[in-house]
């Protein structure tokens, strides 16, 4: 039977160096729609200017015929990496200017509206993709929202802000469900629409299959840090017996200098031994990734089926899914400690060859990746964490 639901509105603005990104976002809300959204009786529909706007022309500048045609929206998303965009009649770009209009929205308090704002961090393929007057510009803008009390987030890959619109548009637009007097099902305010929509559950998971896949994928990836910790405990034996080693020799050979030939056999054993190293953790750091974000990702869904299923009458499942995070996360900040120790103690390691120069920057590389993983686990496990005990 067709059930009264509420449309939240989205719109996306970004310069075009983001099109990757503003086509996963697309994919990101059709998923929240089967999840979120069918939990909690809402619809979101993303707003582009792509596929909500038209040709047209104005005596007040393009941008203008872009404002006209995108409807009023209750979340605004602002994207932003190299390029700040092309100027409009009143702003430095599109992008700045559709951020001033929601800004002006949000202050004038007269209608309830929510912005999210993001920075790309990564560097790009080419050098000859930087633009030095884009990149300022985006610079002396991120600066500026802060004195405007927007807090921004930054990510590297579409995959990590993917990761995060999971978490953050739910969380936002429960912020417009509850700042609202009447039920969500039941708003009919200017910027919120009441349709009969179809809500369909083919194939839809429960409960207890998302808590199978929580329990599945939270063992599985922490089994891969502790490979990964086992591994990290024999390379610094090796390496430390190695050191050993050489100490001795100096010892041994005070009143004459170690042959060239001895001191390169040494050095060329303790570079196999991070090659070695740097080969067994390079499987188990995929493994922990995809299986921590399953994990994650199953967790969302899980609260979000908790709290819409069950609101308040389900307290202590909620509470025992956020004292599972509280515990996952300090194994992962202490994972992000030690490996960054570790990292600091291999490029510490003089470059005495060139077999030891490429082993250490192998093993530092792979070390790195490991701990960009583990501070986007962290990232994310605070922000669900925060969403659980809203």
């Amino acid at each position: 039977m067709p059930e009264l639901v509420s449309k939240y509105r989205i719109f996306l603005a970004s310069p075009s160096d983001l099109m990757e990104e503003r086509e996963a976002i697309d994919e990101v809300v059709s998923e929240l729609n089967n999840t979120y959204g069918l939990s909690n009786n809402i619809v979101l529909e993303l707003l582009k200017w792509e596929k909500n706007s038209a040709p047209g022309i104005s005596l007040d500048g393009i941008q203008s015929i872009i404002n006209t045609d995108i409807p009023k929206y209750d979340l605004f998303i602002g994207l932003l990496w190299m390029r700040f965009g092309t100027p409009t009649e009143s702003f430095g770009s599109g992008t700045e200017e559709e951020f001033e209009i929601a800004y002006k929205r949000y202050i004038s308090n007269e209608e309830p509206i929510q912005i999210l704002f993001y920075f790309k961090k990564s560097p790009p393929q080419s050098l000859d993709n930087i633009n030095i007057e884009q990149l300022s510009k985006v610079r002396v803008f991120k600066e500026s929202l802060k004195s405007k009390n927007v807090f921004t987030w930054n990510f590297n890959l579409k995959e990590e802000l993917e990761k995060y619109l999971r978490t953050h548009i739910p969380s936002r637009i429960s912020i417009l469900v509850s700042n609202s007097k009447l039920p969500a099902a039941l708003k009919v305010e200017s910027n919120i629409e009441s349709k009969n929509y179809e809500i369909t559950e083919d194939d839809e998971l429960g409960i207890l299959d998302y808590q199978e896949i929580i329990e599945v994928s939270f063992h599985s990836s922490m089994q891969a840090i502790i490979r990964i910790s086992e591994a990290t405990t024999w390379i610094g034996t090796e390496i430390h017996q190695k050191t050993n080693e050489i100490e001795r020799l100096v010892i041994d050979n005070s009143n004459k200098p170690i042959g060239f030939k001895i001191q390169r056999n040494l050095y060329k054993r303790i570079a196999n031994i991070m090659d070695d190293f740097a080969i067994r953790i390079e499987p188990d750091i995929s493994i922990y990734k995809s299986n921590f974000e399953q994990g994650i990702d199953s967790y969302s869904k899980l609260v979000n089926i908790y709290k819409s299923d069950f609101g308040n009458k389900n307290d202590e499942e909620i509470k025992e899914a956020s004292n599972a995070l509280e515990i996952l996360m300090p194994q992962i900040d202490y994972g992000i400690k030690s490996m960054t120790a570790f990292l600091g103690s291999i490029e510490n390691l003089p470059r005495m060859s060139k077999e030891l120069n490429n082993a250490k920057k192998n093993a530092a590389n792979k070390l790195k990746e490991l701990i960009n993983k583990l501070e986007f686990s962290q990232s994310i496990a605070i922000e669900l964490h925060k969403n659980i005990n809203q």
